[in-house]
């Protein structure tokens, strides 16, 4: 027994090792990015070990995942497979145990909080100091960093980001990010395919007789995506009626807990607002619950803020690119919103869009800022 452990506590130091000098090789692309990255590997890490406490005691998907990694077969196939094939590469090899197997995950989510990091640090430039603090958003890093899909759809969620908005190997890197996203959350890798088709009709600079030649072609794969879809969340062969009732149905799912609220009563305003804005402290219910509604305020008068301060102006929201950004951000709120009832499950499913909405608002303040400094000079 005490070999076992001094072997999961040398493997725990050589994974955490390799997860600093892989983020380093990366994501270091200046001196002052040192400091930083440091920084956030640091806090990450924290909440790995934070969330693999909070595991121990409480309800959570990670531990089945770990449980089934030992006997499970390998089955290629999105969802709960694909993290449990992830695992047992870990379990059957290594024999990693359940806290080096999120330490494991934790590699998806930092990786992803660093490339978030990398999208906008550019634009932070023309602001104050204190604004990197938006890349310590507790939450973000809590449910990013344990065993299960957050961690890999918030990976692909900001891979997919820098590759828009960074426009460098953005065909590999957005193949990447909708390979891991369909891997965990098919569903919303259709969101990011129908923005593109999106974008790709209203903005895309390509002679209109390539558009009308390949727009069959993407036809062809929206029609084949959306079968599995369908097929995946169980709407096979689905009317527009089976639609609804399955949207009424999500609307009821997960209302047995404090954090739960009644969507379907709500207007589709409202109900886009609380998802990405509630529980708000006046409604919180437990420690957690406050933890998160503080957040939650935060976030509120950080957009607020922005709104205000530029004047309302939306139209950085759909400039070039930002129009794919926007509109998924847009498709992927209204389906959740529109299908969870519970706050709690809604806090971490937000961050499959909510880096993106981050960007599109700090994009719009840098842009008022830009166009003030050259009023004025």
């Amino acid at each position: 027994m005490i070999m076992y452990d001094s072997y999961q506590n040398m493997l725990t130091f050589i994974i955490l090792i390799f997860t600093y000098f892989l983020v380093f090789s990366f994501c270091c692309r200046q001196k002052r990015d040192i400091k930083v990255i440091t920084l956030l590997f640091l806090w990450h890490s924290f909440f790995s070990f934070v969330y693999y406490s909070f595991t121990l005691s409480n309800p959570a998907d990670a531990i089945g995942y770990y449980r089934r990694s030992f006997y499970s077969d390998f089955v290629f196939y999105p969802g709960t497979p694909f993290i449990v094939n992830i695992s047992s590469m870990f379990t059957k090899t290594i024999e990693a145990s359940y806290l080096n197997v999120t330490l494991i995950f934790n590699i998806f989510g930092l990786l992803g909080l660093a490339i978030f990091y990398l999208t906008i640090k550019g634009y932070l430039k023309e602001m104050s100091r204190y604004w990197v603090m938006i890349f310590f958003i507790p939450s973000m890093s809590f449910w990013s960093a344990g065993l299960g899909k957050d961690a890999i759809s918030f990976f692909s969620t900001c891979l997919f980001l820098y590759a828009i908005a960074i426009k460098k190997r953005n065909f590999l890197l957005i193949s990447i990010s909708f390979f891991f996203m369909f891997m965990v959350r098919p569903h919303i890798a259709f969101m990011m395919l129908i923005s593109y088709i999106v974008y790709f009709i209203i903005k895309a600079k390509i002679n209109l007789v390539f558009k009308l030649l390949t727009l069959p072609v993407i036809a062809i794969g929206l029609v084949v995506s959306l079968s599995f879809v369908q097929q995946y969340v169980g709407l096979e062969d689905a009317s527009l009626g089976d639609v609804g009732d399955y949207v009424d149905g999500r609307q009821n799912v997960n209302q047995g807990g404090g954090s739960s609220v009644d969507i379907a009563s709500m207007s589709y305003p409202m109900q886009m607002f609380t998802y990405v804005f509630r529980p708000l402290p006046f409604e919180a219910h437990s420690a957690v619950a406050l933890f998160s509604s503080i957040e939650n305020t935060i976030i509120l008068f950080l957009f607020i803020y922005i709104v205000y301060k530029s004047k309302f102006n939306f139209r950085s929201f759909i400039y070039n690119e930002n129009l794919w950004l926007f509109t998924y951000v847009f498709l992927t709120c209204t389906i959740l919103a529109l299908t969870t009832a519970n706050l709690g499950i809604a806090t971490r499913q937000k961050w499959m869009f909510m880096p993106v909405l981050i960007y599109l608002l700090i994009y719009a303040f840098y842009k008022y800022k830009i166009n003030n400094t050259r009023i004025y000079k």
